[in-house]
């Protein structure tokens, strides 16, 4: 973990997210996301709010397994964070791997946006993987 204090507390938040996700804890998911808060997925539209909680847990507890923190990284003066994760699921036969891009409020230092990406192969019935709902023109990003 970070030794300045702002990435300090925005590593904790993560870290509180991740072990309110391991508990299936709705409340504590929805806790960790400042209001108005939003987590992208690719290929699947947004949570928003109280709804981020309720999915996830509901996912863990259908599937199986939890998420892990294999590295974690804090920007100050961005006040975000990326995260390398893993995920095992219910027959402990299967890992998934994945990124995590945090944006936080600076007051509160709670969630106030997560872009999820997996390790996965692209397929070819999509002309483009990214995150679905996501902005990407209006925030400056590559687009076709």
């Amino acid at each position: 973990m970070s030794q300045n204090p702002l990435a300090l507390k925005m590593e904790q938040m993560v870290s509180a997210y991740f072990e309110a996700c391991s508990k299936h804890d709705a409340n504590a998911i929805t806790a960790c996301f400042a209001p108005g808060g939003i987590h992208y997925f690719p290929h699947r539209p947004p949570l928003l709010d109280g709804a981020i909680g309720a999915a996830i847990a509901e996912d863990l507890r259908t599937r199986g397994g939890q998420y892990f923190i294999d590295r974690i990284f804090s920007n100050v003066e961005q006040c975000t964070a990326a995260v390398e994760w893993s995920r095992t699921f219910r027959e402990n036969d299967r890992l998934l791997r994945g990124y995590e891009f945090y944006e936080f409020d600076p007051v509160s230092i709670l969630i106030r946006e997560i872009r999820g990406y997996y390790a996965a192969p692209p397929t070819l019935d999509r002309a483009r993987h990214e995150l679905s709902g996501f902005d990407y023109d209006r925030r400056g990003y590559k687009t076709l």
